[in-house]
């Protein structure tokens, strides 16, 4: 398990190493933890008083994109995307007076945005710095990181149909393509949850105490409705990209039926020749003339030419 503290003094982010490190006028700590085991347990419910239930659902659970309200605390559960297997990755918050609290499983890669945040609020730390703020700013982090992914996904379905022009008859397009869109639907369903989550706080105004707040809450609105159409829009062109493909398969099939169809009928009465003077009855007439093997062979090449040349009119081939 790892902890790492900060607090704001003298409009600084600063980092302490323990609780007791804490100096009495900070006006924001942060506590991150990184997994929690019973020593971390028993600190949330001493030191933050946080609920015991509320404590199950941080520790134990995945829970989906949240927003809970509680008398003297407030809980968030935010959701991002890993970026190998686009599974969700749940990072909570707690929101406590000037206390700012982010816990995420040890196994995860949280720490993308939990850092970038960090980095940012040391750079320049905010003069109205509060928990508020800082889940908002968090909030900001996991959406852009949400662009990255969409828009590398997005390329790739752009580029599918070039980087596959040449490989048609290969059946692993099928296998790329439903592996694009398994990728796109685990998308989604991060998304959508936490678009909803956007919406309801925008709506709720939990998190917004000034115009600044509307605008940022906004922002974050614009990037999650551009992600929303950037996967409607790959989707799509999946969905295009399949009915090409299969289309494509079919009109393959139906050449193949039509060629077998044309040699089976143009052989047919050939086959239906030679299948009457392969019998082998005593008394058949052609069987004793000197010219019959020669004259049967040049009426096959006949019916053959006069079957292709009706085809060719036909266009059928």
């Amino acid at each position: 398990m790892a902890l790492s503290i900060m607090y704001q003094h003298e409009n600084k982010l600063e980092r302490a190493a323990t609780i007791e490190d804490l100096p009495k006028d900070a006006s924001f700590i942060w506590f991150d933890f990184e997994g929690a085991d019973k020593e971390e347990s028993a600190l949330f419910k001493q030191h933050f008083n946080i609920n015991g239930l509320t404590i199950e659902d941080v520790i134990h659970s995945n829970s989906r994109p949240k927003y809970k309200n509680y008398s003297d605390y407030e809980y968030l559960v935010y959701q991002k995307i890993e970026p190998d297997t686009f599974e969700a990755e749940t990072i909570n918050v707690l929101l406590k007076d000037n206390v700012f609290i982010t816990y995420h499983a040890e196994d995860i890669e949280a720490t993308d945005e939990i850092d970038a945040l960090a980095k940012e609020l040391e750079e320049k730390t905010p003069d109205n710095l509060t928990p508020r703020v800082a889940a908002m700013m968090l909030l900001d982090k996991i959406v852009d990181f949400y662009t990255e992914t969409v828009e590398t996904i997005e390329s790739k379905v752009i580029s599918f149909e070039k980087r596959h022009a040449k490989d048609k008859h290969q059946h692993t397009i099928m296998d790329d393509i439903f592996d694009l869109r398994s990728k796109l639907i685990r998308i989604k369903g991060i998304i959508i949850p936490m678009s909803e989550l956007v919406d309801e706080l925008e709506r709720n105004k939990p998190l917004i105490q000034t115009d600044d707040d509307r605008h940022y809450i906004h922002h974050i609105q614009d990037h999650m409705i551009k992600q929303k159409n950037l996967i409607r829009n790959a989707q799509e062109l999946t969905d295009e990209i399949r009915s090409n493909y299969e289309s494509y398969n079919n009109y393959k099939m139906n050449r193949v039926m039509q060629i077998l169809t044309l040699v089976s009928t143009v052989f047919l009465p050939l086959t239906l020749i030679a299948g009457i003077y392969g019998m082998n009855f005593e008394y058949m007439p052609e069987l004793k003339w000197k010219y019959g093997y020669f004259t049967v062979l040049i009426v096959m090449a006949m019916m053959l030419v006069v079957s292709l040349v009706y085809f060719k009119k036909k266009k059928w081939y």
